[in-house]
């Protein structure tokens, strides 16, 4: 990226402070978090695949 890029592009917008830095905080049981780590594999396989 040039620096002229970074020129041109506008400023992004500043939101207010929220009590976690995420904006949230999600629990997981095994079970869930099995489910979240098959469905993030299988993103990131087609990610992979994707050519650029």
């Amino acid at each position: 990226m040039s620096a002229e890029h970074e020129k041109v592009k506008d400023p992004l917008p500043i939101r207010p402070p929220r009590p976690h830095p995420q904006g949230f905080i999600c629990w997981l049981d095994e079970e869930g978090h099995k489910k979240l780590s098959e469905k993030v594999r299988e993103v990131n396989k087609q990610s992979q695949q994707r050519p650029r």
